[in-house]
């Protein structure tokens, strides 16, 4: 039985859900895929999002999340998926030029996080789409990542676990939950397969880039980047 509460009415149609590639995103394609086939739910749509990102510096990561995508459509021939990619320039990500934008809404981010929203919203209205999914997770306590997801539930930011955006339902069912659930999850739904389809790392490598990469090659981990040390530190806490 799992352990993560995922929110969902036998109701709708169509979801959304943003898959990057990683184990965060990737877990949570599939507890949606598994409630619609355990529902029995026919003719049922589900819109994958994923992003072009870092194409110079990082280009496997479209076939991280595509890796990813093609093992989900295997799982459950049952189900219609409409995959959407997006396209972000490098000069707009956060770690390039950090949050120097004031968004529509008010707020100050990074370009990135501006093309995120702006093509989720887009996808979901434009398909008619019920609900959308994004599977962020916070930090763990004892490793220091982004700022942003130094969350903990309070009687004032429920809404960041369940809003109505533009008409849409909107769903972060790991918002206050950190990877060692994720890994936890994974194990008792016999996923380890799927874990080691997704990858986490971040780093770059000089020895391989847009000019030389092969699609599906293997490129090492460096083992330092936040997102090296969150995943290693998820399995570490199962042992």
């Amino acid at each position: 039985m799992s352990i993560i509460k995922i929110p969902f009415d036998t109701s709708w149609k169509k979801i959304a859900v943003s898959l990057s590639g990683g184990a965060d995103s990737a877990l949570l394609a599939f507890l949606l895929c598994k409630k619609i086939t355990d529902s029995k739910l026919l003719n049922f749509e589900v819109h994958v999002i994923s992003h072009i990102r870092c194409w110079k510096t990082k280009p496997w990561q479209q076939w991280d999340s595509l890796r990813v995508f093609n093992w989900l459509k295997e799982r459950f021939p049952n189900i219609s998926f409409i995959r959407h990619s997006n396209f972000i320039s490098p000069d707009l990500e956060y770690g390039d030029k950090g949050p120097n934008i004031i968004d529509e809404y008010g707020k100050l981010v990074s370009g990135d996080n501006i093309q995120i929203r702006s093509f989720s919203e887009y996808i979901c209205h434009y398909n008619n789409i019920d609900a959308y999914y994004n599977g962020v997770t916070k930090n763990p306590e004892s490793i220091e990542g982004m700022s942003s997801r130094n969350i903990i539930p309070t009687d004032d930011n429920h809404h960041l676990y369940e809003m109505v955006h533009m008409g849409k339902k909107v769903y972060h069912p790991f918002r206050f939950i950190d990877k060692s659930v994720i890994f936890r999850e994974y194990k008792i739904q016999s996923l380890i397969d799927l874990f080691n389809v997704t990858r986490s790392c971040e780093g770059e490598f000089e020895e391989i880039n847009y000019k030389n990469y092969i699609p599906n090659q293997d490129v090492p981990i460096c083992g330092k980047c936040f997102w090296c040390k969150e995943r290693e530190w998820a399995i570490d806490q199962s042992k």
